[in-house]
């Protein structure tokens, strides 16, 4: 059986494009600072703890657990979820006409095993008007995503390109994953 430890939509709908065979299992766990790691290597730390939480917590043969943390760096900063409106108007803010790297980190387990990737996407905004954070920070499309927006939701279209991944913003690079899935043999 395969388990996504994550509650998040978005990754159960990208798991579904490689298999609908899985169980959606949140690990619950919180997310640690790691003040001494960049953001890339917290991002992929943090998606082996939220593995290894699974693999103790499900516990079953033949299981595979696959896991992901995203992380949004912003001139070597981490943007993490917005705790509050003040906390995703500011993260909006700093991103108004700048780019940023999207990290999505995968670990998968498998008989013993633990293999990790993680993919880098750079993204490109326009200027994000005042009048739209102000009315985006009212919603709940600006919470639960790391730097306060999703690229698939209404700030979408303030940005004015990507360069990588587009799913690997959305939470899980599908494409990559799919490979190592087949090659460990899990689908």
């Amino acid at each position: 059986m395969i388990y996504l430890a994550s509650r998040s939509p978005r990754r159960v709908q990208l798991l579904s494009e490689i298999t609908g065979d899985f169980v959606s299992s949140p690990t619950n766990i919180e997310e640690k600072e790691y003040p001494g790691l960049t953001p890339k290597e917290k991002c992929i730390r943090r998606a082996k703890d939220k593995c290894i939480r699974a693999v103790n917590r499900i516990r079953e043969n033949g299981m595979v657990v696959i896991s992901a943390d995203t992380v949004v760096d912003l001139d070597g900063c981490v943007l993490d979820k917005p705790k509050d409106a003040a906390a995703a108007a500011e993260m909006l803010k700093k991103l108004s006409e700048n780019n940023h790297k999207v990290y999505t980190a995968v670990s998968v387990y498998k008989d013993g095993s633990m293999y990790s990737f993680c993919c880098e996407t750079t993204v490109f905004f326009d200027e994000i008007p005042r009048r739209f954070i102000d009315e985006y920070v009212r919603t709940d499309e600006a919470y639960d995503k790391a730097g306060g927006y999703a690229i698939q939701g209404s700030a979408g279209r303030y940005i004015k390109k990507i360069e990588g991944d587009y799913n690997n913003v959305v939470g899980l690079p599908v494409r990559k994953l799919e490979k190592l899935l087949k090659y460990i043999k899990a689908v």
